[in-house]
């Protein structure tokens, strides 16, 4: 220690002073310290309080990446095991982040008052329909089958004459090839799926089938046979059957009739939303019993 940090202090005891004593730290060493305290505590208050908020954003972080757009080379680990394994790579998603000069995303403009089961639900949905597209891209099937965004959910129409021989239920070998490469996909998903069968407003009357509600029905149940031996998961299927009933376009031109003869598979939104919150409650309660709020 120099000179200058020795203080002696002249004793004034019975025995005249005493040997020179070392000070302690300055002044405002105190005062900082306490400051630094008081941060360090305040710091720990706020991660505390917003702890189950980040857990959240991680997980969203995951699927709104086909939103966003991705500048990290390295994936979000499922953080706290709120999101199931996805089985096919394709469904790993990468850390968010807008590209330069990308615009906002769809959740972002939406707005800020949405919940965050809402915002991974809208990605989920998102996600879907791009798996959608690219198997009909791969399969060369954009003549034949379309995907649609709704503000409830996504459609995947597929025309009947992709699939079925006219006024038949069984499907063709092509449509059989076409139905086993889409549950590669719509079996990976884990949410529920509708499958509906359609016709156009011209009357059937063979042995087979009484009128268009039965011809439907009959494509929609086989549709999905096909897609549950394939792998599509049974519980999360439903069929249903709408005849003539619910067209997409004109019944008065042959194009517009056969768009409306067809089957379709819907993801509902609704649906999403509800599998998201059911993962969310059985990773919490798997981890400490406590589900999220």
């Amino acid at each position: 220690m120099s000179d200058e940090e020795l203080v002696v202090i002249e004793g004034d005891d019975e025995e005249g002073g005493g040997p020179p004593v070392e000070e302690g730290a300055p002044l405002w060493m105190a005062t900082f310290g306490d400051m630094m305290s008081l941060l360090l505590c305040f710091f720990v208050l706020m991660f505390s309080m917003s702890e189950i908020k980040m857990e959240r954003f991680l997980l969203a972080a995951q699927s709104v990446n086909m939103a966003m757009g991705s500048t990290s080379p390295d994936p979000v680990e499922n953080p706290m095991g709120l999101m199931k394994d996805p089985p096919d790579p394709d469904l790993m998603l990468e850390n968010p982040g807008m590209n330069e000069g990308a615009t906002m995303s769809p959740i972002e403009a939406d707005g800020q008052d949405e919940t965050w089961d809402d915002k991974m639900s809208k990605a989920y949905l998102e996600m879907i329909a791009k798996r959608l597209e690219e198997f009909v891209e791969a399969q060369g099937l954009e003549s034949d089958v379309e995907v649609e965004r709704t503000a409830t959910g996504v459609y995947l129409r597929m025309k009947a004459t992709a699939l079925f021989p006219s006024g038949e239920a069984g499907p063709r070998i092509e449509g059989i090839e076409i139905l086993t490469q889409l549950a590669e996909v719509t079996g990976s998903l884990d949410v529920p799926v509708i499958i509906s069968g359609h016709a156009d407003d011209r009357p059937i009357s063979t042995p087979a089938f009484a009128s268009n509600w039965e011809l439907s029905a009959a494509r929609a149940a086989g549709v999905a046979r096909i897609l549950i031996e394939a792998g599509q998961p049974p519980l999360l299927t439903r069929v249903e059957s709408y005849g003539e009933f619910k067209p997409v376009a004109d019944n008065e031109t042959a194009d517009g009739r056969a768009r409306n003869r067809r089957v379709e598979l819907y993801y509902s939104l609704q649906a999403i939303r509800e599998a998201v919150l059911r993962w969310s409650e059985e990773a919490r309660a798997d981890g400490d019993g406590t589900p999220l709020s």
